[in-house]
Protein backbone atom coordinates (compact mmCIF):
# COMPACT_ATOMS: atom_id res chain seq x y z
CA UNK A 1 0.00 0.00 0.00
CA UNK A 2 2.51 2.72 1.11
CA UNK A 3 5.03 1.57 -2.22
CA UNK A 4 1.55 2.37 -4.50
CA UNK A 5 0.77 5.47 -3.10
CA UNK A 6 4.48 6.56 -3.31
CA UNK A 7 4.15 5.60 -7.09
CA UNK A 8 1.34 7.53 -7.25
CA UNK A 9 3.02 10.62 -5.58
CA UNK A 10 5.46 10.43 -8.24
CA UNK A 11 3.63 9.90 -11.45
CA UNK A 12 1.61 12.85 -10.68
CA UNK A 13 4.80 15.16 -10.39
CA UNK A 14 6.27 13.30 -13.26
CA UNK A 15 3.63 13.28 -15.66
CA UNK A 16 2.57 17.25 -15.66
CA UNK A 17 6.08 18.11 -15.39
CA UNK A 18 6.91 16.13 -18.84
CA UNK A 19 3.51 17.14 -20.22
CA UNK A 20 4.04 20.82 -20.02
CA UNK A 21 7.47 20.84 -21.46
CA UNK A 22 4.74 19.90 -25.06
CA UNK A 23 1.87 21.83 -23.87
CA UNK A 24 3.81 25.05 -23.41
CA UNK A 25 7.06 26.79 -24.77
CA UNK A 26 9.46 27.65 -22.26
CA UNK A 27 12.49 29.90 -22.62
CA UNK A 28 15.41 28.21 -21.60
CA UNK A 29 14.16 24.13 -21.28
CA UNK A 30 17.24 23.74 -19.48
CA UNK A 31 16.31 26.14 -16.71
CA UNK A 32 12.78 24.51 -16.93
CA UNK A 33 14.48 21.15 -16.23
CA UNK A 34 16.56 22.84 -13.34
CA UNK A 35 13.38 23.50 -11.57
CA UNK A 36 11.56 20.56 -11.68
CA UNK A 37 14.73 18.89 -10.45
CA UNK A 38 15.23 21.17 -7.63
CA UNK A 39 11.36 20.59 -6.95
CA UNK A 40 11.70 17.16 -6.64
CA UNK A 41 15.01 17.01 -4.47
CA UNK A 42 12.59 19.26 -1.92
CA UNK A 43 9.94 16.36 -2.05
CA UNK A 44 12.12 13.52 -1.92
CA UNK A 45 13.82 16.04 1.12
CA UNK A 46 10.25 16.27 2.94
CA UNK A 47 9.61 12.49 2.75
CA UNK A 48 12.97 11.35 4.06
CA UNK A 49 14.39 14.28 6.42
CA UNK A 50 11.19 15.73 7.31
CA UNK A 51 8.59 13.04 6.98
CA UNK A 52 6.30 14.95 9.56
CA UNK A 53 6.82 18.44 10.09
CA UNK A 54 3.71 20.89 8.64
CA UNK A 55 6.84 23.38 7.97
CA UNK A 56 8.33 21.45 4.77
CA UNK A 57 4.48 20.39 3.86
CA UNK A 58 3.51 25.14 3.78
CA UNK A 59 6.94 24.70 1.98
CA UNK A 60 5.77 22.10 -0.67
CA UNK A 61 2.76 23.70 -1.27
CA UNK A 62 4.19 27.42 -2.04
CA UNK A 63 6.79 25.62 -4.56
CA UNK A 64 3.83 23.66 -6.26
CA UNK A 65 1.53 26.67 -6.60
CA UNK A 66 5.16 28.57 -8.15
CA UNK A 67 5.09 26.06 -10.37
CA UNK A 68 1.59 25.80 -11.19
CA UNK A 69 1.52 29.64 -12.10
CA UNK A 70 5.18 30.32 -13.80
CA UNK A 71 5.17 27.24 -15.53
CA UNK A 72 1.26 26.91 -16.53
CA UNK A 73 0.55 23.65 -18.52
CA UNK A 74 -0.98 21.38 -15.87
CA UNK A 75 1.40 21.62 -13.35
CA UNK A 76 -1.68 21.85 -11.13
CA UNK A 77 -1.94 17.63 -11.07
CA UNK A 78 1.10 17.90 -8.58
CA UNK A 79 -1.40 19.33 -6.06
CA UNK A 80 -3.48 16.40 -6.02
CA UNK A 81 0.54 14.43 -5.37
CA UNK A 82 0.67 17.00 -2.04
CA UNK A 83 -3.22 16.05 -0.73
CA UNK A 84 -2.09 12.30 -0.80
CA UNK A 85 0.80 12.59 1.55
CA UNK A 86 -1.06 15.03 4.82
CA UNK A 87 -4.28 13.69 4.48
CA UNK A 88 -3.31 10.08 6.70
CA UNK A 89 -1.07 11.86 8.71
CA UNK A 90 -2.71 15.02 9.89
CA UNK A 91 -5.97 15.39 12.52
CA UNK A 92 -9.36 17.13 11.71
CA UNK A 93 -8.23 20.29 12.37
CA UNK A 94 -4.96 20.29 10.15
CA UNK A 95 -6.62 18.20 7.18
CA UNK A 96 -9.10 20.99 7.15
CA UNK A 97 -6.49 23.89 7.48
CA UNK A 98 -4.40 22.01 4.98
CA UNK A 99 -7.09 21.99 2.18
CA UNK A 100 -8.23 25.32 2.38
CA UNK A 101 -5.11 26.72 1.92
CA UNK A 102 -4.10 24.24 -0.91
CA UNK A 103 -7.07 24.99 -2.48
CA UNK A 104 -6.99 28.61 -2.30
CA UNK A 105 -3.10 28.40 -3.93
CA UNK A 106 -4.14 25.96 -6.14
CA UNK A 107 -6.84 28.61 -7.62
CA UNK A 108 -4.75 31.31 -7.69
CA UNK A 109 -2.35 29.43 -9.45
CA UNK A 110 -4.57 29.05 -12.23
CA UNK A 111 -5.04 32.27 -13.02
CA UNK A 112 -4.49 33.14 -16.54
CA UNK A 113 -5.64 29.61 -17.41
CA UNK A 114 -8.19 28.38 -19.21
CA UNK A 115 -12.35 28.01 -17.15
CA UNK A 116 -11.42 24.19 -18.27
CA UNK A 117 -8.83 24.01 -16.27
CA UNK A 118 -10.65 25.87 -13.47
CA UNK A 119 -13.33 23.09 -13.06
CA UNK A 120 -11.45 20.24 -13.97
CA UNK A 121 -8.54 20.64 -11.37
CA UNK A 122 -11.34 21.56 -8.50
CA UNK A 123 -13.34 18.82 -9.29
CA UNK A 124 -10.54 16.50 -9.73
CA UNK A 125 -9.15 18.07 -6.20
CA UNK A 126 -12.54 17.44 -4.25
CA UNK A 127 -13.00 13.80 -5.30
CA UNK A 128 -8.95 13.29 -4.26
CA UNK A 129 -9.84 14.43 -0.92
CA UNK A 130 -12.79 12.46 -0.20
CA UNK A 131 -11.27 9.55 -1.89
CA UNK A 132 -8.26 10.27 0.26
CA UNK A 133 -10.24 10.86 3.79
CA UNK A 134 -12.17 7.37 2.84
CA UNK A 135 -8.56 5.31 2.32
CA UNK A 136 -7.96 6.73 5.99
CA UNK A 137 -11.52 5.73 7.08
CA UNK A 138 -11.46 1.90 5.60
CA UNK A 139 -7.12 2.25 6.98
CA UNK A 140 -8.64 3.10 10.78
CA UNK A 141 -11.64 0.46 10.58
CA UNK A 142 -9.30 -2.50 9.34
CA UNK A 143 -6.58 -1.28 12.24
CA UNK A 144 -9.63 -1.28 15.05
CA UNK A 145 -10.90 -4.57 13.40
CA UNK A 146 -7.28 -6.48 13.79
CA UNK A 147 -7.15 -5.16 17.29
CA UNK A 148 -10.60 -6.27 18.41
CA UNK A 149 -9.49 -9.73 16.66
CA UNK A 150 -6.43 -9.51 18.83
CA UNK A 151 -8.43 -9.15 21.82
CA UNK A 152 -11.23 -11.58 21.16
CA UNK A 153 -8.35 -14.19 20.54
CA UNK A 154 -6.33 -12.97 23.40
CA UNK A 155 -9.57 -13.83 25.84
CA UNK A 156 -10.61 -16.82 24.15
CA UNK A 157 -6.96 -17.70 25.18
CA UNK A 158 -7.73 -16.89 28.63
CA UNK A 159 -10.72 -18.47 28.63
CA UNK A 160 -9.73 -22.16 28.13
CA UNK A 161 -6.45 -21.38 30.34
CA UNK A 162 -9.74 -20.54 32.96
CA UNK A 163 -11.37 -24.24 31.50
CA UNK A 164 -8.36 -26.06 32.14
CA UNK A 165 -7.39 -24.72 35.52
CA UNK A 166 -10.79 -24.93 36.66
CA UNK A 167 -10.99 -28.72 35.79
CA UNK A 168 -7.63 -29.12 37.30
CA UNK A 169 -9.07 -27.59 40.36
CA UNK A 170 -12.02 -29.90 40.31
CA UNK A 171 -9.60 -32.89 40.06
CA UNK A 172 -7.41 -31.65 42.93
CA UNK A 173 -10.61 -31.09 44.93
CA UNK A 174 -11.52 -34.74 44.66
CA UNK A 175 -8.13 -35.79 45.15
CA UNK A 176 -7.79 -34.10 48.36
CA UNK A 177 -11.64 -34.83 49.61
CA UNK A 178 -10.46 -38.50 48.94
CA UNK A 179 -7.12 -38.29 50.77
CA UNK A 180 -8.69 -37.01 53.62
CA UNK A 181 -11.48 -39.42 53.83
CA UNK A 182 -8.78 -42.11 53.27
CA UNK A 183 -6.61 -40.89 55.84
CA UNK A 184 -9.62 -40.51 58.26
CA UNK A 185 -10.69 -44.35 57.78
CA UNK A 186 -7.17 -45.52 58.47
CA UNK A 187 -7.12 -43.65 61.35
CA UNK A 188 -10.54 -45.25 62.29
CA UNK A 189 -8.61 -48.67 60.93
CA UNK A 190 -5.60 -47.66 63.65
CA UNK A 191 -7.15 -46.61 66.49
CA UNK A 192 -10.05 -49.33 66.94
CA UNK A 193 -10.06 -52.18 64.95
CA UNK A 194 -6.10 -52.41 65.44
CA UNK A 195 -6.18 -51.69 69.27
CA UNK A 196 -8.78 -54.45 69.14
CA UNK A 197 -6.95 -57.12 67.31
CA UNK A 198 -4.06 -56.43 69.40
CA UNK A 199 -6.01 -56.83 72.99
CA UNK A 200 -7.86 -60.03 71.08
CA UNK A 201 -3.75 -61.81 70.57
CA UNK A 202 -2.65 -60.51 73.72
CA UNK A 203 -5.86 -62.57 75.60
CA UNK A 204 -5.36 -65.95 73.29
CA UNK A 205 -1.63 -66.02 74.40
CA UNK A 206 -2.92 -65.60 77.59
CA UNK A 207 -5.92 -68.08 77.74
CA UNK A 208 -3.71 -70.69 75.95
CA UNK A 209 -1.00 -70.25 78.74
CA UNK A 210 -3.55 -70.54 81.50
CA UNK A 211 -6.31 -73.01 79.95
CA UNK A 212 -4.24 -76.34 81.46
CA UNK A 213 -4.42 -75.36 84.93
CA UNK A 214 -7.68 -73.12 85.22
CA UNK A 215 -9.92 -74.51 82.84
CA UNK A 216 -12.80 -72.70 83.83
CA UNK A 217 -11.13 -69.03 84.00
CA UNK A 218 -9.12 -69.85 80.11
CA UNK A 219 -12.46 -70.51 78.93
CA UNK A 220 -14.20 -67.70 80.48
CA UNK A 221 -10.92 -66.07 78.33
CA UNK A 222 -11.91 -67.35 75.11
CA UNK A 223 -15.70 -66.34 75.53
CA UNK A 224 -14.83 -62.54 75.86
CA UNK A 225 -12.13 -62.94 72.54
CA UNK A 226 -14.94 -64.28 70.74
CA UNK A 227 -17.33 -61.84 71.58
CA UNK A 228 -14.62 -58.68 70.83
CA UNK A 229 -14.20 -60.60 67.73
CA UNK A 230 -17.65 -60.11 66.75
CA UNK A 231 -17.27 -56.47 67.67
CA UNK A 232 -14.43 -56.03 65.77
CA UNK A 233 -16.06 -57.72 62.07
CA UNK A 234 -18.86 -55.41 62.74
CA UNK A 235 -16.47 -52.55 63.07
CA UNK A 236 -14.90 -53.46 60.05
CA UNK A 237 -18.45 -54.09 57.94
CA UNK A 238 -19.17 -50.61 59.21
CA UNK A 239 -16.09 -48.98 57.59
CA UNK A 240 -16.30 -50.79 54.55
CA UNK A 241 -19.97 -49.65 54.43
CA UNK A 242 -18.47 -45.96 54.19
CA UNK A 243 -16.10 -46.50 51.89
CA UNK A 244 -18.54 -47.78 49.03
CA UNK A 245 -21.09 -44.90 48.27
CA UNK A 246 -24.61 -45.32 48.51
CA UNK A 247 -27.06 -46.61 45.35
CA UNK A 248 -28.67 -43.05 45.79
CA UNK A 249 -25.52 -40.93 45.45
CA UNK A 250 -24.39 -43.20 42.29
CA UNK A 251 -27.37 -42.62 40.73
CA UNK A 252 -29.02 -39.34 41.86
CA UNK A 253 -28.24 -37.87 38.16
CA UNK A 254 -28.62 -41.07 36.37
CA UNK A 255 -30.13 -40.56 33.12
CA UNK A 256 -32.37 -44.11 33.76
CA UNK A 257 -33.46 -42.50 36.68
CA UNK A 258 -34.18 -39.03 35.21
CA UNK A 259 -36.36 -40.88 32.28
CA UNK A 260 -38.09 -43.34 35.05
CA UNK A 261 -39.10 -40.20 37.22
CA UNK A 262 -39.88 -38.22 33.87
CA UNK A 263 -42.02 -40.99 33.03
CA UNK A 264 -43.50 -41.71 35.69
CA UNK A 265 -44.85 -37.83 36.80
CA UNK A 266 -45.78 -37.22 32.79
CA UNK A 267 -47.41 -38.85 29.99
CA UNK A 268 -44.40 -39.37 27.77
CA UNK A 269 -42.69 -42.01 26.18
CA UNK A 270 -39.20 -41.23 26.27
CA UNK A 271 -36.08 -43.76 24.87
CA UNK A 272 -32.44 -43.78 25.57
CA UNK A 273 -29.92 -44.88 22.51
CA UNK A 274 -26.41 -45.35 23.69
CA UNK A 275 -23.93 -45.38 20.77
CA UNK A 276 -20.48 -46.51 21.35
CA UNK A 277 -18.79 -47.70 24.33
CA UNK A 278 -19.45 -46.12 27.02
CA UNK A 279 -17.12 -45.25 29.56
CA UNK A 280 -17.49 -43.55 33.63
CA UNK A 281 -17.58 -39.65 33.00
CA UNK A 282 -16.70 -37.19 35.60
CA UNK A 283 -19.72 -36.42 37.96
CA UNK A 284 -19.45 -32.54 36.88
CA UNK A 285 -20.42 -34.34 33.11
CA UNK A 286 -22.74 -36.65 34.75
CA UNK A 287 -24.61 -33.61 36.18
CA UNK A 288 -24.53 -31.20 33.37
CA UNK A 289 -26.15 -34.17 30.69
CA UNK A 290 -28.63 -35.19 33.69
CA UNK A 291 -29.79 -31.20 33.85
CA UNK A 292 -29.40 -30.69 29.70
CA UNK A 293 -31.57 -33.80 29.32
CA UNK A 294 -33.66 -32.60 32.08
CA UNK A 295 -33.86 -28.89 30.64
CA UNK A 296 -34.78 -30.38 27.14
CA UNK A 297 -37.43 -32.85 27.72
CA UNK A 298 -39.08 -30.14 30.31
CA UNK A 299 -39.37 -27.82 27.58
CA UNK A 300 -40.45 -30.92 24.58
CA UNK A 301 -43.34 -31.38 26.89
CA UNK A 302 -44.43 -27.53 28.41
CA UNK A 303 -43.48 -25.68 25.06
CA UNK A 304 -44.25 -28.35 22.33
CA UNK A 305 -46.93 -30.88 23.91
CA UNK A 306 -44.38 -33.19 23.06
CA UNK A 307 -45.53 -37.27 23.59
CA UNK A 308 -42.45 -39.09 22.46
CA UNK A 309 -38.34 -38.18 23.45
CA UNK A 310 -35.55 -39.71 22.30
CA UNK A 311 -32.32 -38.83 23.80
CA UNK A 312 -29.22 -40.16 22.13
CA UNK A 313 -26.12 -40.82 24.06
CA UNK A 314 -22.80 -41.00 21.81
CA UNK A 315 -19.38 -42.02 23.21
CA UNK A 316 -17.02 -41.24 21.19
CA UNK A 317 -12.71 -41.31 21.60
CA UNK A 318 -12.19 -37.33 22.54
CA UNK A 319 -16.12 -36.26 23.17
CA UNK A 320 -19.65 -37.15 24.89
CA UNK A 321 -22.82 -36.32 22.79
CA UNK A 322 -26.40 -36.33 23.87
CA UNK A 323 -29.04 -35.38 21.69
CA UNK A 324 -32.78 -34.29 22.69
CA UNK A 325 -35.66 -34.97 20.12
CA UNK A 326 -38.99 -34.98 20.38
CA UNK A 327 -42.20 -35.08 18.16
CA UNK A 328 -43.71 -31.96 19.52
CA UNK A 329 -44.81 -29.13 17.69
CA UNK A 330 -42.01 -27.09 15.30
CA UNK A 331 -41.33 -23.53 16.09
CA UNK A 332 -41.55 -21.90 12.58
CA UNK A 333 -39.85 -18.86 14.20
CA UNK A 334 -36.52 -18.57 14.68
CA UNK A 335 -35.14 -20.36 18.38
CA UNK A 336 -35.25 -17.67 20.87
CA UNK A 337 -33.11 -18.53 23.90
CA UNK A 338 -34.83 -18.32 27.10
CA UNK A 339 -33.30 -18.96 30.84
CA UNK A 340 -33.76 -22.45 29.98
CA UNK A 341 -31.69 -22.78 26.83
CA UNK A 342 -29.04 -20.08 28.05
CA UNK A 343 -28.59 -22.02 31.82
CA UNK A 344 -27.68 -24.85 29.62
CA UNK A 345 -25.63 -22.68 27.32
CA UNK A 346 -23.59 -21.41 30.28
CA UNK A 347 -23.51 -24.28 32.19
CA UNK A 348 -21.38 -26.15 29.02
CA UNK A 349 -19.48 -23.51 27.97
CA UNK A 350 -17.67 -23.51 31.82
CA UNK A 351 -15.92 -27.20 30.54
CA UNK A 352 -15.38 -26.02 26.91
CA UNK A 353 -18.64 -27.37 25.56
CA UNK A 354 -20.95 -27.26 22.76
CA UNK A 355 -24.54 -26.40 22.48
CA UNK A 356 -26.56 -26.64 19.26
CA UNK A 357 -30.31 -26.59 18.52
CA UNK A 358 -31.63 -28.05 15.18
CA UNK A 359 -35.33 -27.40 13.90
CA UNK A 360 -35.40 -29.59 10.75
CA UNK A 361 -37.70 -32.51 10.98
CA UNK A 362 -37.74 -33.03 15.07
CA UNK A 363 -36.36 -29.62 17.75
CA UNK A 364 -33.30 -30.94 18.62
CA UNK A 365 -31.04 -30.19 21.55
CA UNK A 366 -27.58 -31.45 21.37
CA UNK A 367 -24.73 -31.18 24.09
CA UNK A 368 -21.44 -32.12 23.38
CA UNK A 369 -19.13 -32.37 26.14
CA UNK A 370 -15.17 -33.05 26.03
CA UNK A 371 -14.74 -36.57 27.04
CA UNK A 372 -12.90 -35.79 30.50
CA UNK A 373 -13.34 -39.55 32.31
CA UNK A 374 -13.92 -40.06 36.35
CA UNK A 375 -10.76 -42.58 35.88
CA UNK A 376 -8.62 -40.34 34.75
CA UNK A 377 -8.55 -37.92 37.62
CA UNK A 378 -7.17 -40.89 39.94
Amino acid sequence: MINQLLLTRYLLLLVPAIASMYLETYISNDSYALFVLLFIGLIEMRRTRFPNTNWMLLLEIACTGWMSYHFKGVWFLSFFSTLLTYVPKLNRKQQFIAILLQLLVLNVSLQNQPAMYFIFANVMFGTIAILSFQLQRMKKNKDDVELLYDQLRKQHYELDEARLQLMDYARKVENIAQTEERNRISHDLHDDLGHKLIRIKMMMEASLTILPSQPSKGTEMLRSVRDQLGESMELLRSTVRRLKPNKHSLQSYSLTTLIDELTRENAIDIELDIQGMPYELYPSLEYILYRNAQEAISNAIRHGTATYVLITLQYAANQVTMGVSNNGTRQMEPTVKGLGLSGMEERIKVIGGQLYISNDEQFTVTTVLPAFRHNEAN
